[in-house]
């Protein structure tokens, strides 16, 4: 192998081994909940160990290292199927960030995870038969009649998140929602787009240096999000709100008022000590979805305010606006709830302040707001204990 051509893949390995140990030093729980977070560590040191391997096959193929071939090929071999294992997770990384009613259904994972385990079946058999990659007499890789299985199983899981991204991408109209369907179909495009490159030049670094420029594209469409935007929910987050109200009560007037609504979801300790954090997880989403879309109708604006606790912001008139307003967030979190298929009472509890003055504090709003919301949780609990 030329020398040049060595340092030239080599480079390009290094280039991706360091891309991956950076996001991996920058991944929190800024990208996501809990389980966002693990499977897109997953999908990260899939790819890092990818890259290794492959760096030290091409040392040992360019003689940089002086060893065995045969073991080069084994690596090369090794390097090859994390690829797939890098799609599943990126496959569930994705689910999670649609809010997939499948999240949680372990049924779902188990057959989600066929495709993988026959992939890897077909590589333990093939140091018998050859019928994936076998290794030659001179310690040479030598390509077997499967060799295409493993972009084939890629394309499973990149299909079927395309697909389902194309679909909530033409249902959704929310635009942070839409930029996460889009961030998400680039990436796997990206990614494909490289391993098509890879398949028509053989031997070259086409294919790291696309997957590394996905993960580049992909964590810093995350971070960018993150600024304003709670990671679990998608919605603005307490730092966005903030500066929102702050900026809003200036501007009100008797004629022009300022509605501040605080939400709690009812219950929301139960559903997290008896279904799990994963559950609890998916009901904050849904109750989100809920106040995303009744928001919409208003032109309102809303924002996870921490914990369980939302806050709502909206600008009208009348008598029955404050009330309008709480009757639509509930409608819309109910259906919300039936959308996903909640298998338990999915309420909440909703307090208000009318803002007129603009010399008020935004915390004497909050404050106001949540006095009246604690009253309406203790005439609902009175109510259901009677």
């Amino acid at each position: 192998m030329d020398p040049r051509y060595v340092f030239v893949y080599a480079a390009v390995n290094v280039f991706c081994i360091l891309t991956a140990l950076v996001i991996l030093s920058k991944i929190s729980y800024n990208v996501g909940s809990e389980h966002e977070n693990r499977y897109f560590r997953g999908m990260v040191l899939c790819f890092l160990g990818f890259v290794v391997f492959e760096l030290l096959w091409v040392l040992i193929e360019g003689n940089i290292i002086e060893i065995p071939r045969a073991i080069g090929s084994s690596f090369k071999i090794i390097g090859t199927v994390l690829i797939p294992l890098m799609v599943y997770h990126w496959f569930w990384f994705a689910e999670i960030k649609f809010r997939s009613k499948f999240v949680g259904n372990w049924p779902a994972r188990v057959i989600t995870l066929i495709p993988f385990a026959v992939l890897l079946i077909c590589y333990i058999v093939s140091i018998f038969n050859g019928m994936v990659f076998s290794i030659g007499s001179e310690g040479e890789l030598v390509p077997g009649p499967l060799v295409g299985l493993t972009g084939l199983v890629d394309n499973i899981y990149g299909i079927a998140i395309i697909i389902h991204a194309a679909i909530l991408l033409v249902k959704e109209k929310v635009p942070y929602r839409r930029r996460n369907y889009v961030t998400q179909i680039v990436f796997i495009v990206l990614c494909t787009a490289g391993g098509i490159l890879d398949a028509a030049v053989q031997n070259t670094p086409v294919m790291p240096l696309a997957i590394a420029f996905a993960f580049i594209f992909l964590f810093a469409n995350l971070q960018e999000t993150q600024i304003y935007n709670d990671a679990l929910t998608g919605l603005n987050n307490r730092r966005r709100a903030d500066e929102y109200i702050s900026e809003s009560i200036p501007f009100v007037t008797e004629e022009k008022p300022l509605y501040l609504f605080v939400l709690d979801i009812d219950n929301f300790k139960h559903i997290n000590d008896t279904l799990g954090h994963l559950e609890g997880d998916r009901a904050l989403a849904t109750v989100a979805k809920g106040i995303a879309n009744a928001t919409d109708e208003y032109h309102g604006f809303a924002s996870r305010w921490g914990g369980d606790e939302f806050v709502i912001v909206a600008n009208g008139s009348g008598e029955d606006f404050a009330q309008s307003v709480m009757n639509s967030l509930k409608r819309s979190i109910a259906h919300a709830a039936e959308e996903a298929g909640m298998s338990y009472p999915l309420e909440a509890s909703i307090g208000f302040v009318k803002c007129t003055t603009p010399q008020s504090k935004m915390s004497d709003l909050v404050s106001k707001a949540d006095k009246m919301l604690y009253e309406q949780k203790r005439l609902t609990t009175r109510r259901a204990s009677a």
